[in-house]
């Protein structure tokens, strides 16, 4: 895998982290104010003053590494940590995807299939806490549900909502027991000279970067298995479907990439440049145990994103035995 370029990286990312660590020295002496918003705004003097109140409500504001709230005040060595949107507040509204309801694919009483676009968590992240499909999905049904199972915020494709308190019980132990088919089509550039291969690399934190994981041998991490097939390719770039064994952080990312094959538009792991990440999570197929049946979803074709239009994916899911 080629070597990672930390500044792409960091540009990828839709905030700004800003960390300060406060010792008893500065609270003594008085350098530091009591309150965490009069802090945020002699530190940070390019953020409006009068912004701060809808800037916690959003989220990113962290005081001992915990959310911190608008009345917050330092009265102790501390650690102070403030993620800084890269839009301004008013644009952040129109830069998250909005929800529609054609993302609900399939419901009844147990679950929904439900479609996450790209740019929009799966649930709140540590930027921000407002636009994630969880919040979303708990607005439209109007009660706590429960996602068994994430999508990287820059992939997009079919996630499994369950609706009941049994079927999420039934499906944390599906995941964990690997009876979830999940499959993922992804482009990738060069094209693999092989039609099919098992990828079987361990994954463990990167220490170069805290967002980053890295393939490293078996036995050193946490056990990673991908089983990829090469469907078709045009030009220089091939169409892929991946099935993750296991379910670890970007591991089809970065099985690809330690392979040779980064998937287009990969800020992380070297992935050739394009305005969004050649992933997605395509098909769904498990046994409901309330219907008593095999369910199979593929994304439908409105949904699909632009680049994945160029194949052919009429004969994606392997057919069961």
């Amino acid at each position: 895998m080629k070597e990672i370029d930390e500044r792409r990286v960091a540009d990828s990312f839709f905030s700004k982290h800003w960390l300060w660590q406060i010792g008893s020295e500065e609270l003594a002496s008085g350098v530091v104010s009591p309150s965490v918003i009069d802090e945020l705004a002699r530190r940070l003097p390019h953020i409006a003053r009068d912004s701060w109140s809808d800037r916690f409500e959003l989220g990113g504001v962290y005081l001992a590494g915990r959310s911190a709230h608008v009345e917050a005040r330092i009265i102790e060595p501390s650690r102070l940590e403030y993620y800084e949107p890269k839009l301004s507040l008013e644009a952040l509204s129109s830069w998250y995807p909005a929800f529609s309801t054609e993302w609900i694919l399939h419901r009844d009483d147990d679950l929904a299939i439900v479609y996450k676009p790209s740019r929009l968590p799966t649930t709140a992240a540590r930027d921000q806490r407002r636009y994630n499909l969880g919040e979303y999905l708990s607005l439209h049904f109007g009660r706590p549900i429960h996602l068994p199972s994430r999508l990287d915020t820059a992939v997009s494709g079919l996630l499994i909502c369950s609706l009941s308190e049994r079927m999420n019980r039934y499906l944390q132990k599906a995941y964990e027991r690997r009876w979830v088919e999940k499959y993922y089509l992804a482009e990738t550039s060069p094209v693999p000279p092989w039609l099919s291969r098992s990828v079987d690399w361990d994954i463990a934190r990167d220490p170069r970067h805290p967002v980053l994981r890295r393939c490293v041998e078996v036995g050193q991490g946490e056990r990673a298995l991908t089983e990829i097939v090469r469907l078709s390719s045009v030009s220089q770039s091939a169409l892929l479907r991946a099935k993750p064994v296991t379910g670890r952080t970007h591991q089809i990312r970065l099985h690809l990439s330690t392979e040779g094959f980064p998937i287009i538009g990969d800020p992380y792991y070297a992935g050739a440049i394009s305005e969004d990440l050649h992933l997605v999570s395509y098909a769904i197929r498990f046994y409901h145990p309330y219907t008593r049946s095999m369910f199979s979803l593929e994304l439908p074709k409105e949904l699909q994103p632009k680049w994945l239009r160029e194949f052919d994916t009429s004969s994606v899911l392997p057919v069961l035995d």
